[in-house]
């Protein structure tokens, strides 16, 4: 189970650890589900850097304004449900976001006041 809170903008959030690679270390992050984003993951493109990790080319990718917009595209090492992950991630300019590829086969239920309890269970 992971479990996490809803913030002050009435966010689902969760703790996520990257690793860093080269090293036995995972660097803490809290990120916002997205239940909208195609994709499994999406960092801040100064949090890809700083952890040591390449941008390996780019996705095209419709947004909320129903614009096209291109993202970078990396491949990160997480901590996800207390099992190494590699996954695909996004690279933006500043939002760390779970996408609903990295959600899929759990179960959500969250809390929508600030403070709520987020939890993902993951389903049999």
């Amino acid at each position: 189970m992971i479990t996490g809170q809803v913030n002050e903008r009435y966010e689902a959030t969760i703790p996520i650890e990257i690793a860093i690679p080269a090293t036995s270390n995972l660097r803490p992050y809290t990120a916002i589900i997205d239940t909208g984003l195609d994709h499994f993951l999406m960092l801040p493109r100064a949090a890809v850097i700083q952890l040591g990790y390449r941008i390996s080319g780019t996705d095209t990718m419709v947004i909320g304004n129903e614009q096209r917009h291109e993202f970078g595209r990396s491949y990160v090492a997480i901590l996800w449900d207390g099992a190494p992950k590699a996954v695909p991630a996004l690279v933006s300019e500043d939002e760390t976001l779970v996408g609903a590829r990295l959600l899929a086969g759990y179960y959500l239920t969250a809390a929508m006041i600030p403070g709520g309890r987020v939890t993902l269970n993951k389903l049999p």
